[in-house]
């Protein structure tokens, strides 16, 4: 038995399992020193946040151990019995140390910088900080200052060489226990055993449709943005985003005259007095102003494809202009519900993921409001969840809360007929408990592969495209739901808001272009009235805009963050009638009938969208016949400055 037990502990696979076990332990160390380091800024941390935190902080841990140690991996699981000699594994111990040495020192050193960013360095540092001439001067200031840190980095390096597990000695062999075209054959398919499962850790977890883990997931053990670097760690956060480069600062202007120029803070009447009306915001996927018969009732022989939606816009506050701030559904939710617009990549899925929103569930949670989130999507979808927590929504209610697969639609989530069932019990529910509340339901239906439920395969048929049926099934959803609630208590004393994601398949040519494919509808319904039921023409409408308009109609007094504007308050001094959306890099600024593009630091295109809605008359050749052609130019690159800038440095809340 005492000999199985040696050649069992000699085997190449178990000794890298223990060695990646002690090196996750050594990550796991740093995270309470950094922890302890900063405790007097995370004091709203108690012991079982922060357990879930570092058990969170795992599955982190072990993709970048993953991506650091595949080579060392694939070493111990080359089918060869050399591997089994005290010769090669002392080359593989070098390669471990040497490739994990300098991430365990980046991890620990980064509890340093963390004070300066305020999150875990990305790759971004190299250039933010490569054309530094005074950089040792720096790096020794660090070392005195920050002492206990080097010499907490120092021991972790030490610890890592000193418990290295190798118990094949000098002159010992290997005994495996297979031999002959045995060994071989079982070693090769353990061999890609192993490099599957070290790809499925790199990635975060099992599934081909699973997306990589990224920095925003993070979000889910923690309840603040600022929380999420006790959960990752450094060699993640460089390891993927290596690949990516951060933004370039364009300094159009100096940072003293910005603020004058385009200022994302907003600062109500301090004297207002909190009128806390219950909110429901309703997300619908891939709903396109195309989709509506009350938009388009001027193209000829066109058939609208939402009937219920399109008799609730009569009965709102609506615009007929109204536009998405970015192309995926991962932008609508920082542009709805935090002010921030896409530019040129998700703001989920970039750099500054962890930076610190100030959302409007915050807001609200802080007067007193019941905040939560429906998605009928699996919980681990495309971030949200994530997201939600990060922006202050207090639950969230997913697949995982709806608890009954028979209405999985079998690709993307449940139905969207008994989801926003599920939706409406909720609502009165909320509300019988006595406090005002703030929910928002996404709903899923409309998306590829545009099915609908067995028993409505007659009566929604295709349209022009096959998306058409999918939109009349949601469409019929939310007249459900509407039929639902309209008797309840609450309903009257409810803000209703509604707004697309994002543009879904296009088949008209009006929206195949630029603009056409920001185009969704926007409205607010009032069921008591205190809105009037009006399509304003003039007021150019956008996500960014939903968050300081709700607030405005709440008589919300506090200063908050925001790219958009409160459209209600269009003759206070200082109203612009803008909107603001980048596609693939370029930057489109629209201002009353004129629309601007933008893109490599040139002004490249200038149209009437409303009366060339596909862009194809450039008027860029006429520019001096446009007097409002620099303002606009101006307003737009302060917004672009703006934006880098303070994702940059963290700086996107009014404080």
């Amino acid at each position: 038995m005492r000999e199985f037990v040696r050649n069992f502990k000699q085997q190449p696979a178990v000794i890298m399992a223990v060695n990646m076990l002690i090196a996750m332990v050594l990550y796991m160390a740093a995270r309470i020193f950094f922890y302890l380091m900063y405790k007097s800024a995370f004091a709203d941390v108690d012991s079982d946040e922060l357990f879930t935190m570092c058990m969170g902080g795992t599955r982190f841990d072990l993709s970048a151990l993953c991506y650091i140690n595949l080579i060392c991996i694939l070493l111990h699981m080359l089918p060869i019995k050399k591997r089994g000699t005290a010769g090669y594994q002392k080359i593989v111990k070098i390669v471990f140390l040497a490739v994990n040495i300098p991430f365990i020192l980046a991890n620990v050193a980064d509890v340093v910088y963390y004070e300066f960013g305020g999150r875990r360095t990305t790759s971004t540092f190299f250039s933010e900080f490569g054309n530094e001439t005074n950089i040792g001067t720096i790096l020794m200031h660090s070392i005195t200052e920050y002492w206990q840190v080097w010499i907490f980095g120092i021991a972790s390096v030490v610890a890592l060489c000193l418990l290295y597990f190798n118990p094949i000695k000098k002159g010992e062999t290997t005994h495996f226990f297979l031999s002959g075209k045995a060994f071989y054959i079982t070693n090769f398919l353990l061999m890609c055993l192993a490099i599957y499962l070290g790809v499925c850790g790199a990635r975060g977890g099992f599934g081909l449709k699973m997306h990589p883990i990224r920095m925003d997931v993070a979000d889910i053990y923690c309840k603040k943005p600022s929380h999420t670097a006790i959960v990752l760690n450094t060699p993640f956060t460089l390891i993927t985003t290596i690949h990516k480069s951060g933004y370039k600062n364009p300094n159009f202007y100096a940072s003293e005259e910005l603020d004058s120029l385009f200022m994302p803070k907003i600062v109500p009447d301090s004297n207002n007095v909190i009128n806390k009306r219950n909110i429901v915001l309703i997300l619908m996927e891939s709903f396109s102003r195309e989709y509506t018969g009350l938009f388009n009732k001027d193209i000829p022989n066109f058939k609208g494809y939402t009937p219920f939606l399109d008799s609730l816009i009569l009965q709102s506050y609506a615009f007929e202009y109204s536009f998405a701030n970015g192309i995926r559904s991962v932008d609508c939710m920082p542009g709805v519900l935090a002010g921030v617009p896409r530019y040129k990549e998700p703001y989920c899925y970039y750099f500054y993921a962890n930076n610190t929103l100030q959302g409007l569930p915050e807001m609200l949670k802080n007067e007193g409001y019941y905040t939560a989130f429906f998605h009928g999507a699996p919980n681990t979808t495309l971030g949200f969840k994530g997201f939600s927590n990060a922006i202050g929504f207090q639950d969230y209610y997913g697949m995982t809360e709806y608890n009954n697969d028979d209405d999985f639609d079998g690709t993307w989530a449940i139905w969207d007929e008994p989801y926003f069932q599920y939706f409406a019990d909720n609502c009165n529910r909320i509300a019988n408990e006595g406090k005002p509340f703030f929910l928002t339901i996404f709903s899923a239906s409309s998306h590829n592969p545009y099915k609908v439920p067995e028993q409505y395969s007659e009566r929604f048929k295709e349209g022009l495209i096959p998306m058409h049926k999918a939109v009349e099934y949601a469409d019929y959803s939310l007249r459900r739901y509407f039929e639902r609630i309209k008797d309840y208590d609450w309903y009257k004393n409810t803000i209703f808001v509604f707004t697309a994601d994002h543009t879904g398949p296009a088949c008209l040519d009006e929206y195949q272009g630029e603009c056409g494919r920001f185009l969704i509808p926007i409205f607010f319904f009032t069921p008591d009235g205190s809105l009037p039921a009006k399509m304003d023409s003039t007021r150019l409408m956008q996500q960014m805009d939903i968050t300081p308009s709700l607030l405005s109609l709440l008589n919300y007094n506090k200063p908050f963050f925001s790219f958009g504007k409160d459209i209600f308050k269009s003759d206070s001094a200082g109203y612009v009638n803008y909107v603001f959306n980048d596609l693939n890099g370029t930057s489109q600024y629209y201002l009353d009938t004129l629309m601007i593009q933008y893109k490599a630091d040139k002004l490249f295109g200038i149209f009437d969208y409303r009366h060339d809605q596909t862009l194809q008359n450039n008027l860029i050749d006429h520019k001096d016949d446009f007097p409002q052609v620099p303002f606009m130019e101006t307003q737009m690159k302060a917004i672009i400055q703006q934006y880098v800038e303070r994702m940059k440095n963290n700086r996107l809340t009014a404080e």
